[in-house]
């Protein structure tokens, strides 16, 4: 029987562990992207909500600064004195109004305002330096809605107007210069009139507070007025739609958002893959030194700060840095992979060639037990086919005596009962001895079949080892070894008689070999059962010498031997391992019985694991073998 290995597809296994691990890296690579983004977003999402709380609490910082300034401003005794007509204190007022703003660059205009609109003392700062600005410079105010909404409110109470663009001469001024406005009504005169003073700051810096926040987050912070208009953070068509009448609101372009900030003021929420924090910043908290000074308008400077958040994906999480990385994982997998193909196909060429060698090994010691069978059957064959030419001969002089005498005409009947009776006897002889000739050529010839054939078929446990003890019975002639066979009867198996009659062959020679002395007498006996449903058990057992407690590991490996002085080769043994591990799918053992001897025992599986695929065939072929 040979045995090969299936071809080695180095294509094939590389692409199997390849595509393999590639799942695999993917699938650990695509986590872990997912995971860094989440965490990411995650960093991002705090990141934004504390930018948005250090905004609020900078920019209620600062407008409380600015409204306490304002508020000790508004009652200065000089500005008092020339709010109710005291022109002596125009001068005074001015260097107090200019000492005042001095050191506060956001300032960027103090005036005075009378009942009726005209600005009757004025400050600018134009280009970081503070300038008075002359009578015939001054403009009416009448109509801005500062002026009015101050006169509205009772003497110390502060209005606080909405952030917007300045406008200076009905213009808005080029480059923008955000502005929100301090005012307050002042002490009437005697004529029961009232000025207001009114103080500009430039909120650019107050707005850059809120961007300026965001320098540990990735996602731009949009700023909109209590109104819903972009300030900052969209494109420039969108800003500052009130001033230029575009209704660009938070209402008409993102409903849902907008709703939410009007519910609730400050929170996050997430739609459609996005997700939204806002804030509403001075909601009406202001400083409680400033408590019933300032007026309801302080929600006019109100901010709604936001930002949008892409939610994390699967898809998302694959940038570029992470393709790249991917790719260059991909790499060296495809490296490693096409490393282990190579030493896949170098390991399994050397296994090709272990196993060509066992191969060879094995049809050699089958060929020599087959020459071993060979020349006992033909040396068993001489005793009944000699007899068998003996009587014939003998039958044939018979013949042509009786002949003779029918020719003489001197032929008795007591002649013709002679030659009736030596001719039936003959003839019994005959044919008993070339009945044990045909039964001894059977045995053998079954035994040859099998061994020389590489299929399984179906077969009865009992006749194969009637069959190989038949063949291998010359052998054992003259020798007081005693072979006993206690086969369960009706064991049938799905195997290779073929493997299996060399193993009991070489067990058997085996033992005769090594069990017992030379002329020792003995017995070997062969025990077969079934255990369980699917397995069986094959005891080839003697009561020799046994086998020394050292050497029980080893006789298995190959070219082990105690008998190489007496023409042992060591390979019996490692043989029949590797017939029974690798053809009949089974395991061997060796053990001592308590008694003496040696026995070893088999156990392999009823069906063969090796060739179910081609059984039908098999039958087909072993029905064909039997009949020819």
């Amino acid at each position: 029987m040979t045995y090969t290995l299936v071809k080695f597809d180095g294509t094939r296994f590389f692409l199997t562990r390849f595509l393999s691990a590639a799942v695999l890296l993917l699938l650990i690579l695509q986590t872990s992207f997912y995971l860094s983004e989440k965490s990411e977003f995650e960093d991002r999402r705090s990141s934004i909500s504390s930018a948005l709380e250090r905004a609020e609490t900078i920019i209620q910082t600062e407008l409380a600064e600015f409204a306490t300034d304002f508020h000790i401003l508004s009652h200065d005794d000089r500005l008092l004195a020339f709010a109710t007509g005291d022109e002596d204190m125009h001068q005074p007022t001015l260097r107090d109004f200019m000492a005042f703003a001095e050191h506060k660059p956001s300032i960027t205009q103090i005036r005075v305002i009378n009942d009726k609109g005209h600005e009757t003392i004025r400050i600018d700062r134009n280009d970081g330096f503070l300038h008075q600005i002359p009578a015939d410079s001054l403009q009416n105010k009448s109509g801005r809605y500062y002026f009015d909404e101050a006169l509205k409110l009772k003497t110390g109470q502060i209005y606080f107007s909405p952030i917007d663009l300045n406008v200076e001469r009905g213009q808005i001024e080029i480059p923008w210069r955000p502005m929100f406005r301090l005012a307050a009504p002042l002490q009437t005169d005697w004529e029961g009139k009232r000025s207001v003073l009114v103080m500009n700051i430039n909120a650019t810096r107050l707005l850059k507070n809120v961007i300026d926040t965001q320098v540990a987050a990735t996602s731009p912070i949009q700023l909109a007025n209590t109104d819903g208009y972009w300030l900052l953070g969209a494109p420039e068509p969108k800003l500052w739609g009130f001033m230029f009448g575009r209704d660009t609101r938070l209402e008409v372009e993102n409903p849902l958002l907008w709703t939410k900030i009007t519910e609730k003021g400050a929170g996050e929420f997430d739609h459609d893959g996005v997700l939204y924090v806002f804030r509403t910043i001075m909601q009406g908290k202001f400083a409680p030194s400033l408590a019933g000074h300032v007026s309801p308008s302080i929600r006019n400077v109100s901010l709604i700060a936001f930002s949008e958040i892409p939610l994390p994906t699967v898809a998302g999480s694959w940038n570029l840095p992470a393709t790249l990385l991917a790719a260059v994982l991909m790499a060296v997998l495809a490296a490693i992979c096409i490393a282990w193909a190579q030493a896949a196909e170098a390991r399994h060429t050397a296994e090709r060639g272990k196993l060509e060698a066992q191969t060879e090994m094995m049809r050699r010691e089958r060929m020599a037990s087959l020459g071993g069978l060979v020349a006992g059957v033909a040396h068993e064959l001489n005793t009944p086919i000699g007899s068998a030419v003996s009587v014939g001969s003998t039958l044939s002089s018979r013949v042509q005596e009786f002949l003779e005498m029918m020719n003489s005409g001197k032929i008795l009947r007591s002649d013709l009962q002679t030659f009736e009776n030596d001719l039936s006897a003959g003839m019994t002889i005959l044919l008993r001895n070339l009945d044990r000739a045909a039964d001894l050529i059977g045995h053998f010839k079954q035994v040859a079949m099998d061994q020389t054939s590489e299929r399984r078929r179906e077969f009865e446990l009992n006749d194969c080892v009637q069959d190989v003890l038949a063949s291998i019975s010359p052998q054992f002639r003259g020798k007081k070894i005693v072979i006993v066979r206690e086969i369960e009867p009706g064991l049938t198996l799905v195997s290779f008689p073929g493997a299996l009659a060399q193993v009991l062959i070489n067990l058997i020679t085996n033992a005769q070999m090594h069990a017992f002395g030379e002329d020792q007498s003995g017995q070997i006996t062969i025990v077969g059962k079934a255990i369980g449903t699917n397995e069986v058990e094959l005891v080839v057992a003697d009561d020799g010498h046994g086998i020394p407690e050292d050497l029980r590991q080893q006789v298995f490996e190959p070219f082990f031997t105690t008998k190489l002085a007496s023409g042992g080769n060591g390979l019996g043994l490692s043989i029949v391992r590797n017939i029974v591990e690798t053809v009949l799918g089974g395991t061997i053992s060796a053990s001592n019985a308590q008694d003496g001897g040696a026995s070893l025992t088999l156990r392999f599986p009823k069906v063969s694991p090796f060739g179910a695929a081609g059984f039908t065939q098999e039958k087909e072929d072993a029905k064909q073998q039997q009949a020819a």
